[in-house]
């Protein structure tokens, strides 16, 4: 099959691909590895809630139905991204994974396990933390010691009585750190990547935030040498904490 743009993955910037490409009138198809759009974020665990408000979970053309302060959940934000392809009549292709891409020479090639593609111009959009990371130790540990990665995480109730050491200080480690703090001695460990100043969840925020949103839109971003330079830095610690 020929097609002028693949776009691989259907997540947010996926679709939100898949949007400004529909508006511009230019053939797509977007191939999503799961069964339903938003299953990346129905498979995480059980209490996790978008760690900003609603006013800026939105995809473009098409604002988040919930009200500006709140913190949508998983399943939330997976039925969004649903309705957001429905809404917009994207084409996109579930359970489809793509297993290889390279260029021949004339144009990119995509295969899957039955299908092949041909395109001009390539997304790959499938996200940068798919894979799970383990420390190297992680296999020499006892077997009597529960050890999952946060993406097979789903609640406490997984974990056996005892001390729970969480590795990895970022958002989704903070968030499941938390959660567990209710039932078990937490040790959370893992370079501070840094936060904001401020309870994003508290009224003064809804005047501070936009104008560190405003900011990250306008001033630090990768059209500006300042926003180039930020980027190399930030994606390296991680983003700082903003809800936890």
């Amino acid at each position: 099959m020929r097609i002028e743009t693949l776009i691989i993955g259907g997540g947010q910037a996926g679709l939100a691909m898949g949007y400004h490409l529909a508006r511009r009138r230019r053939p797509f198809l977007i191939l999503e590895s799961n069964t339903r759009i938003g299953d990346s974020w129905r498979t995480r665990w059980d209490s996790l809630r978008l760690f900003s408000p609603a006013r800026y979970d939105g995809l473009p053309g098409m604002p988040f139905p919930a009200p500006a302060w709140s913190f949508p959940s998983r399943d939330e934000f997976a039925d969004y991204l649903e309705a957001y392809a429905d809404r917009f009549d994207l084409p996109v292709r579930t359970g489809v994974s793509v297993e290889r891409l390279w260029h021949d020479g004339t144009a990119f090639v995509v295969e899957t396990a039955g299908e092949r593609f041909e395109a001009d111009n390539v997304v790959v959009a499938a996200g940068f933390d798919r894979v799970p990371v383990f420390p190297e130790f992680a296999g020499e540990l006892d077997p009597g010691i529960v050890s999952l990665h946060s993406g097979d995480y789903h609640n406490p109730a997984q974990l056996q009585a005892g001390d729970v050491l969480v590795v990895g200080a970022g958002n989704s480690g903070a968030d499941i750190a938390l959660e567990l703090a209710k039932s078990h001695r937490v040790l959370l460990s893992g370079r501070h990547p840094g936060q904001i100043p401020w309870r994003i969840d508290r009224p003064h925020a809804r005047v501070l935030t936009p104008m560190v949103m405003w900011s990250f839109s306008h001033v630090l971003t990768v059209r500006t040498p300042m926003g180039r330079k930020m980027r190399s830095r930030s994606l390296v610690p991680g983003a700082p904490l903003v809800r936890v």
